[in-house]
């Protein structure tokens, strides 16, 4: 899941600051992959917790939306700055919110729920598409106002459509769900599962625009798109999770399997940092755009190198204090943790679970 978190912020980096689509326009899938594959996460976040927590009952609750409401303070907070970035965090923290009570059904149930979730994604935005002009409804205009209005809050308009990142969610949860279950020596049928993930991508993304069909552009809400991207963001959770159990993923030492997870460890604090650099340097130059090669080399180098000295910085320190366990991840991760501690604290029993796992003869990792 880290592993997929660092490949996410690989993807918004080449996606906002990227001045170009690189041979054969490999790197326009920027554009149609980070936010679903973000809200994929978010669904695979919320099952793993609840799954492993131990703790289900109203301070798992506040504990969450704890995380959930910092999470989109923060992204209000982003929101003020310079950079040309369209923020995602507020739809996120709801989108955390909503998989509250998702990761409680039973799969069947759950699987009920993706299929509206999916009725939604492909429904709603071209039901609002057809309002303005195609539908012959006898409303008043403040009620067809108020229509349009909540249609295009919940998925109708607008980059980031929460129908679809809650079928993303939905998605994650389901494919954990599974891959969970799957023995380690299988790691292959993952990556044929990740494989055909990306065929369908491809297929709903690329081939319409290629083969002259229709055309498909990131964030139009068409039922190509919102599909397609979903498909895609399912392919690279599977692919990192293929990579991470096969030979070469079990033969990498510990400790370099722990640094290439921090960047996904720290993908919030990244993620603000990211913005932070946009700023600055909008600010400081007002007239001239921020897409250039050099600040995507230097926003992945910073980040990814951010998060590896933090990591290794507090795991020294938290063997003298273990306080600063929680702290390890990354400034705004442990920020977060302090505050759910303070409003809703863990049990015993569930604070001592909370230690890295360790594999048998390759130390501690955590993915």
């Amino acid at each position: 899941m880290d592993w997929a978190r660092g490949a996410a912020y690989v993807l918004m980096v080449v996606a906002h600051v990227a001045p170009g689509d690189g041979p054969a326009r490999i790197l326009l899938v920027s554009e149609f992959l980070t936010a679903p594959l973000f809200a994929l996460l978010i669904g695979v976040g919320a099952q793993l917790s609840w799954s492993t927590s131990g703790e289900h009952g109203w301070r798992y609750v506040l504990r969450e939306a704890v995380r959930a409401v910092l999470v989109i303070a923060l992204g209000l907070l982003l929101m003020r700055s310079a950079a040309s970035v369209l923020i995602v965090l507020v739809h996120l923290g709801v989108l955390m919110l909503l998989c509250l009570p998702l990761v409680r059904l039973r799969t069947r149930a759950l699987m009920v729920a993706g299929g509206f979730s999916l009725v939604l994604a492909v429904a709603v935005p071209g039901i609002y598409r057809m309002l303005p002009s195609g539908l012959d409804l006898d409303w008043s205009p403040p009620a067809h106002h108020a229509l349009t209005t909540v249609l295009g809050l919940v998925g109708g308009a607008g980059a980031y459509r929460l129908t679809g990142l809650l079928l993303c969610a939905v998605l994650g949860m389901l494919a954990i769900r599974a891959v969970q279950r799957a023995p380690m020596a299988l790691w292959w049928r993952s990556a044929l599962a990740s494989a055909g993930a990306f065929a369908v991508m491809l297929a709903l993304l690329v081939a319409p625009n290629v083969l002259g069909l229709y055309e498909v552009h990131a964030y139009d809400g068409t039922p190509s798109e919102q599909i397609g991207v979903a498909s895609g963001a399912l392919g690279v959770l599977l692919m990192m999770w293929a990579l991470e159990r096969s030979p070469l993923g079990r033969a990498l030492p510990a400790r370099v399997a722990q640094l290439l997870a921090a960047p996904g460890q720290a993908a919030l604090t990244l993620y603000a940092l990211q913005i932070l650099v946009l700023h600055i340097y909008q600010v400081n130059n007002p007239l001239v755009r921020d897409d250039h090669w050099w600040m995507l080399a230097l926003l992945v180098v910073l980040g990814a190198g951010f998060a590896m000295v933090w990591q290794t910085m507090f795991i020294a320190l938290a063997r003298r204090a273990p306080r600063a366990r929680r702290w390890m991840r990354g400034p705004l991760e442990g920020l977060i943790r302090e505050v759910q501690d303070v409003l809703a604290p863990r049990r015993l029993k569930e604070a001592v679970s909370d230690r890295p796992a360790r594999r048998a003869g390759s130390g501690t990792r955590r993915h």
